[in-house]
């Protein structure tokens, strides 16, 4: 073999820049390769087009086309896509280089994954394909193959250019040309339209994969859509994602990749199996929860106590008792004479610390709020988020609380949604004139709203804001003074940022009062 070529008669140089080294492996559309970028000094995946199918002129321009369409990608869960060109016949592919293996590879090795951390993956997954559905780019042939895991943990989606080119002209061929018909939607197979909800099928057989460690089996031409029938210990709520996702009907799955990671990040908060230590070999990514940290005891010393801490006390407290007596007199100066020089009034702010001073209002219930989560809900009443949970807000146990799901990458809920919240209900429309909240993580930006009727507003536009602006909350606890003149049955806390918690995003209310 030529010094100047490699295996199969390519170049080992293409486009004078991409050195080819070592064939990692192929599909039933290109030959994966490993090679080095000679101008920028950094190792990149080389695809190159199988040669019969580069020799069709149109299937190449397709193939070349839909590559500068995935190039626009650019997402932390999305495989880097560089180049594209040909050289002598050979069309190739230049791609980042991702350290780690791919999820076929590891489930091979060791079985399929505890629930929760195949459901954290497949909303890595669903974060990339909702970032790819917004600029309009389509998967098309997404399976564990081409999701890759980094030794950090890190989730990267790949081949985001080859699914379409070989839809092309001829869709008989497409099973042919990828390889496997098994994560291809039921209108992909019937040659029909095909839309975001195709993926959406897609990633819900791969986290079937993923949770019993095979494809869904076919029962009378069908496939089988419960993981649960083959595995037990599977959550049902993460059964009821895989079996909604893997609708025959794209109309019955989620109807976009939002709502469904929205969907596994509920699933998986419910779900408290402890993962199997010795699969960490594999580095997946798993999310510690933080354990709240309890107040410890202060010991009890028996016996006499000594004489000086008896005076040290007195002291004290005659000091104390002088300050308070000066304070008086000093406010009464200064309130005195008609309002003159000495008087200086603080009034207090929307988030003021100054304590209320009203009675406590007894709240009934408490529920999550969620309204822009279209993966639950009936009706018009509202979403709800970790609902059974929520009791926690105001059980009066500061240990506990209420919290909401963690998020990656965004403080702003990954961008998924605008907002979140948890509603306090009353038996009675009540006016309240302060909330006081102790938050299980501080740092969320926060704005309270109020309503009445027989059941809260299903939407943030039916609520009516109590404060004048948002507020950064970092201190706890938290005091806000409440601006209506008007009583309410109602009072939400409405997050609109969260702050770093674990290497996600969330925040949770541990106690909430309103006072009259």
């Amino acid at each position: 073999m030529s010094m100047s070529q490699v295996g199969s008669g390519l170049p080992r140089l293409l486009a004078e820049r991409y050195e080819l080294s070592e064939r990692l492996a192929a599909s039933g559309m290109t030959s994966i390769w490993r090679g080095h970028d000679r101008v920028l000094g950094r190792d990149v995946a080389v695809k190159v087009l199988h040669p019969e199918l580069a020799a069709d002129p149109t299937f190449r321009a397709r193939f070349s086309e839909e590559a500068v369409n995935a190039a626009r990608l650019t997402h932390p869960n999305v495989v880097a896509l560089y180049d594209t060109g040909e050289q002598q016949g050979v069309a190739y592919i230049v791609s980042e280089w991702v350290e780690g293996a791919n999820l076929a590879d590891l489930l091979a090795r060791h079985g399929p994954l505890p629930p929760s951390r195949a459901a954290r993956l497949a909303m890595e997954v669903a974060a990339a394909l909702d970032y790819a559905h917004d600029t309009g780019v389509l998967h098309r042939n997404l399976k564990l193959s081409n999701i890759l895991v980094t030794p950090d943990g890190t989730v990267k989606v790949g081949d985001f250019s080859i699914a379409k080119a070989a839809a092309g002209e001829d869709p008989d061929r497409t099973g042919e040309i990828l390889g496997s018909t098994n994560n291809l939607a039921p209108e992909q197979v019937d040659s029909d339209a095909v839309d975001n909800r195709t993926d959406i099928y897609a990633l819900g057989v791969c986290l079937f994969e993923m949770l019993v460690g095979r494809p869904p089996p076919l029962h009378g031409g069908v496939s089988l859509r419960s993981p649960r029938a083959l595995r037990a210990g599977i959550p049902r709520d993460i059964d009821a994602v895989v079996t909604r996702a893997m609708a025959p009907d794209p109309a019955e799955r989620f109807q976009s990749a939002g709502a469904l990671s929205s969907a596994l990040a509920r699933a998986a908060a419910d779900d408290d199996t402890d993962p199997d230590p010795e699969e960490g070999a594999i580095h997946l990514p798993t999310v510690a929860r933080p354990t709240p940290r309890r107040a410890m005891p202060v010991p009890r010393r028996k016996g006499r106590r000594p004489a000086w801490l008896g005076w040290a006390l007195v002291l004290s407290g005659l000091a104390t008792v002088a300050v308070a007596v000066t304070l008086v007199l000093v406010q009464g100066i200064g309130a005195g004479g008609g309002g003159g020089r000495g008087a200086n009034p603080t009034l207090p702010s929307e988030t003021s610390q100054a304590p209320a001073g009203g009675a406590p209002l007894k709240i009934a219930t408490a529920r999550s709020f969620d309204p822009e989560d279209d993966a639950g809900g009936q009706g018009d009443q509202p979403r709800q988020e970790n609902e059974r949970k929520a009791p926690r807000a105001i059980d009066g146990d500061p240990d506990s609380k209420w919290e909401t799901l963690g998020y990656f990458k965004r403080p702003n809920f990954g961008g998924l949604k605008k907002g979140l919240g948890l509603i306090l209900e009353l038996n009675s429309p009540q006016r309240a004139r302060s909330l006081e909240l102790q938050l299980s993580n501080p740092g969320a930006t926060i704005s309270i709203y109020g309503a009445d009727g027989a059941e809260p507003p299903a939407t943030l536009a039916g609520w009516s804001p109590l404060t004048a602006q948002p507020a950064t909350v970092t201190d706890v606890p938290h005091t806000f003074t409440l601006t209506s003149q008007s009583a309410h049955r109602f009072y939400l806390v409405w997050f609109t940022q969260l702050p770093p918690d674990g290497g996600k995003f969330r925040s949770g209310i541990a106690e909430a009062t309103l006072k009259s």
